[in-house]
């Protein structure tokens, strides 16, 4: 993972971006449905070998486990300025900022500040969305990201991905598997379209919408997952009408039939 040279900065500069403030003492642990003050992963830094977390924020509070010096602290969120809540390894407490710097890139490259879009919520899928190791459909898929998961330290990539981070782990994900939660450039609007510029996002795009079944003879086939092997749920009848329906690759769109979600070819979509 990427070091930033400022990283204290960094970290309140996106605390100001998420509106955060200093406030009374907040257990996240039990308000995870609020992603406010939601920072997302970070490195430890600024130590030789280790820090501790803390079991509160402050100098004197108890000691919960120590965090070596490079590693990845994860579901991060800004206190005060002086302590992040994060959790290691099963552990959860408090970490002074200056130890941690925020995560903005793969190794070797950093986003600029213009292209962070926040935190995301993971939508359009039957079950999952596949974390890839580059920003391409056919690149190994490093995990498999649960439907309705949060991944963070989302920027920009192109027209059809996005770099983040799911838990410690980072990759590239298809940007019409994003809604927008908090934080970043991505609070424009709603997700239904692709990432315009660093601004926010443009009709069309990756969102179709409604789509009529053609191009078979009597049915098309909605897939558990976007391959031609995956396992069929329905069939979908010749002239039938589709909804929700978002392209992820260049083979497969997204979309919903009679209750059901999957995935159709493209071939058999006309809109």
């Amino acid at each position: 993972m990427k070091k930033l040279a400022a990283a204290v900065c960094l970290a309140l500069g996106l605390c100001l971006m998420l509106g955060c403030c200093a406030s009374a003492a907040v257990s996240y642990a039990y308000a995870m449905d609020d992603y406010t003050n939601l920072l997302g992963s970070m490195e430890v830094v600024g130590v030789r070998t280790y820090t501790w977390m803390k079991d509160r924020p402050g100098a004197f509070a108890g000691k919960v486990c120590k965090v070596p010096a490079g590693a990845v602290v994860t579901n991060c969120y800004y206190y005060d300025g002086k302590y992040v809540y994060c959790e290691y390894e099963g552990y959860a407490g408090y970490i002074p900022n200056g130890n941690l710097s925020f995560i903005c890139g793969p190794v070797g490259y950093e986003y600029p500040s213009s292209s962070y879009m926040g935190n995301y919520q993971i939508v359009n899928c039957a079950s999952y969305a596949s974390l890839r190791a580059y920003p391409d459909s056919s690149s190994q898929r490093l995990l498999q990201i649960p439907l309705g998961a949060i991944v963070t330290n989302v920027y920009y990539q192109d027209a059809r991905f996005s770099y983040c981070v799911y838990g410690n782990v980072d990759g590239y994900i298809l940007n019409s598997n994003l809604a927008w939660v908090s934080g970043g450039n991505g609070g424009t609007t709603s997700y239904d379209s692709t990432y315009d510029s660093y601004s926010g996002y443009s009709a069309g795009g990756n969102y179709i919408g409604t789509a009529r079944i053609v191009n078979c003879l009597s049915y098309a086939s909605l897939r558990q997952l976007p391959d031609t092997r995956s396992t069929r749920i329905t069939k979908v009848p010749y002239g039938a009408y589709v909804s929700n329906a978002t392209i992820v690759d260049d083979r497969f769109a997204y979309c919903e039939y009679a209750g059901y979600a999957g995935y159709i070819l493209l071939d058999n979509l006309g809109w």
